[in-house]
């Protein structure tokens, strides 16, 4: 018990110095509202993300919330992402390593086996990118050169709370209503090639959005026995994201020697409104489990992106398709001679679409999965999860990633409102 309270200190500790905006580090970032984040929770994330046809006791399902209602358990949530990631391009190549607040959870069963409810706090965009390119000023007497760095920090942060109810049965029905917030900074520094003047002189356009928006949804899941400790899972879920709002302003700054600024900041644009058009998610499950022994299963997601517009840049979007497979396993959660026997272990693999167009070319990405669920106090447990995969490649000038995440997390399970039998 008291390395379980120490560990948790470390991670809330950890957890104040990183953000929880900024989650992974890609070039692709660079487009809209940058990289779109999943809700997977680390159990999750080591089955690549799996969860929609996937009930679960002892851990949290905020996938798909209409299993929340199976939750007897008060739980609490905290988990941390590390991301390092390679990048390899015509133009660019490097290396990033990020750190965030990957997730933090809190649930409650209001009306035991019928009601549950989920507070979470998790990461919905990331932006984190810097990249160097060249460009021909136009119209330009002797066709100049620009040198053009781009740079972007930030990103968007939802607060959910999802509740599950169970209507009839073995049928349940989930809502899901989150507000999503947060702050995007994008710049861009130029400067003339065939400038000899010694001055180092360059121009910084930067554009600063601020985004606070309401999303909502929708899901079911349905529970069919097979036999006494077989089951059959099917769930489905439905996010309408919705037309975000925000605001923009932009600013010019010039520079001389690299940092000395001439001059304040000029403001271009103030608060003036802007949107991103995000899609409609539809996502299908299915699993097939022997009761507290192992689970296997089956995800399909699918981003409707088709007309939709923005503010923000002058990109093309795609729809998208999710497809991931895993599993899991506890050999024997009883076991009181090994503890190895009571670890639930998971794999899953993940293969998605990104839903930007990059010179008319889709950007794809497969990723490995793994994991574990380390049992630490009673039915609370530390939760690993690890993940390499790779997106994109290197040729028609686009960029090849390779990333490694971790994850650990927090998984605090206990009794809450039990009425006393003795005084």
């Amino acid at each position: 018990m008291r390395i379980f309270k120490s560990v948790l200190l470390v991670l809330l500790s950890f957890g104040h110095l990183v953000s929880i905006g900024q989650s992974v580090s890609s070039t692709y970032s660079i487009y809209g509202i940058g990289e779109l984040v999943n809700n997977s929770l680390a159990h999750n994330q080591a089955m690549g993300g799996l969860g929609i046809g996937m009930p679960q006791r002892y851990n949290l399902n905020i996938q798909n919330p209409a299993w929340l209602s199976y939750n007897a358990l008060t739980s609490f949530n905290v988990g941390l992402q590390m991301d390092l990631r390679n990048y390899n391009g015509d133009l660019t190549s490097g290396k990033t390593t990020t750190a965030s607040l990957r997730s933090m959870v809190f649930s409650v069963p209001l009306l035991n086996g019928k009601w549950g409810s989920a507070f979470s706090l998790l990461p919905f965009s990331s932006v984190g990118y810097n990249l160097m390119g060249e460009s021909v000023v136009n119209n330009s007497e002797f066709n100049e050169i620009v040198a053009n760095n781009y740079s972007g920090s930030g990103g968007l942060t939802q607060f959910a709370w999802s509740n599950g109810f169970r209507i009839y049965q073995s049928i349940n029905v989930g809502v899901k209503l989150a507000k999503v917030f947060g702050n995007i900074l994008k710049s861009t520094q130029s400067q003339i090639l065939s400038d000899t003047s010694g001055t180092n002189y360059f121009a910084d356009y930067t554009i600063d959005e601020t985004y606070d928006d309401m999303t909502f949804g929708f899901s079911i899941g349905k529970k069919v026995k097979i036999k006494e400790d077989r089951e059959l899972n099917f769930g489905a879920t439905y996010e309408n994201l919705g037309v975000l709002k925000g605001v923009r302003n932009t600013y010019l700054s010039n520079y001389l020697n690299g940092s000395a600024q001439v001059g304040p900041a000029i403001q271009l644009q103030s608060d003036v409104s802007t949107t991103f058009d995000l899609p409609t998610n539809v996502g299908l499950g299915l699993s097939y489990s022997k009761v507290d022994k192992y689970q296997i299963g089956l995800d399909v997601n699918f981003g409707n992106w088709s007309g939709r517009q923005s503010n923000t840049d002058d990109i093309q979007l795609n729809n998208t398709t999710e497809i991931i497979v895993g599993g899991e396993l506890t050999p024997d959660m009883r076991s009181i001679t090994s503890y190895l026997n009571r670890v639930t272990y998971r794999f899953g693999l993940n293969f998605s679409e990104l839903p930007y167009l990059v010179q008319e070319n889709t950007i794809n990405e497969f990723s490995i999965n793994f994991g574990a669920s380390f049992p630490v106090a009673g039915l609370s447990t530390l939760d690993l999860a690890l993940r390499y995969g790779e997106r994109g490649k290197t040729n028609q000038g686009l960029v090849k990633e390779s990333f490694f995440q971790f994850v650990l997390a927090m998984t605090i399970n206990e009794r809450w409102f039990i009425k006393r039998k003795y005084d």
